[in-house]
């Protein structure tokens, strides 16, 4: 299984526009950071985590052009508001493409974008917005080559989703796991979780939380994602135990399947 992080920062991204790079140096190039989002890829099937508004970008970089489905692990802006890119992807697939999320969220993305959610005649026609087709997520789901299991998470004020997909796990946007949740990531090849900065916050972890969770899990390799401008690539990486590493956009995971 191949995972691409197609962005690893926080809302604003990195630099930011009101606090610019931050505490990261703009000379290492690992410190420029887009929305977070990742692309998950199995034999022929290719999942996208969540819409950034970067996602043109991202998709480009990647050189994306089809995809089988796309998982949201919450509708907050940074992880959603990129959707409208999603009919190049129709224009190219020739058909409606499954969203998954916990029904709450797929409620929010309708109420934001309801006509991405609008059949459309003629699908051999002109695509002139996205074409999407809503599955709620109510326990593991299978996508192609691809067994999704949902966590739960809390992300201090709203619930998010972890995902699990096989011996790797994307767990962004959460400040603590329901024991059910924490106990599923056990036995990781690859943990990918968000570490949004170095001081304790309310709705997202901090490097302290983060190692203590690795230290219970024992994954064989964490990656940080969702970073702040005030953690910089290369001195966060001299400071982190060893197996465990800070993200930087287009970086490519691969784990052998189970």
């Amino acid at each position: 299984m191949k995972i691409t992080i197609l962005g690893c920062g926080g809302a604003a991204g990195v630099p930011g526009i009101s606090m610019g790079w931050g505490r990261c140096d703009p000379a290492e190039p690992r410190n420029r950071r887009l929305r977070s989002s990742i692309l998950v890829e199995s034999g022929p099937t290719r999942i996208l985590v969540d819409t950034s508004p970067d996602l043109r970008e991202q998709l480009l970089s990647a050189q994306v052009r089809s995809l089988d489905a796309v998982i949201y692990t919450h509708d907050h802006a940074d992880h959603l508001h990129g959707l409208d890119d999603l009919r190049e992807i129709n224009r190219i697939i020739r058909r409606a493409l499954p969203v998954w999320a916990t029904a709450e969220t797929l409620d929010a993305v309708r109420g934001r974008f309801p006509y991405a959610f609008e059949p459309i005649g003629d699908i051999s026609g002109p695509i002139f917005r996205p074409l999407l087709d809503a599955k709620p997520i109510t326990d593991r789901f299978q996508v192609g080559y691809i067994d999704v299991l949902p966590l739960d998470q809390d992300h201090g004020y709203c619930r998010s989703l972890g995902l699990r997909f096989g011996d790797i796990a994307y767990c962004t946007d959460v400040v603590a796991f329901p024991p059910q949740s924490f106990a599923a990531l056990r036995g990781l090849d690859l943990l990918i979780v968000g570490c949004l900065v170095d001081e304790p916050h309310p709705t997202h972890a901090h490097v302290g939380r983060v190692l203590e969770w690795v230290e219970t899990l024992r994954p064989r390799r964490t990656v940080l994602t969702h970073l702040g401008s005030r953690l910089d690539y290369q001195s966060l990486r001299a400071r982190l135990p060893e197996g465990i590493e800070p993200a930087y956009d287009g970086m490519i995971l691969e784990v052998p399947c189970p």
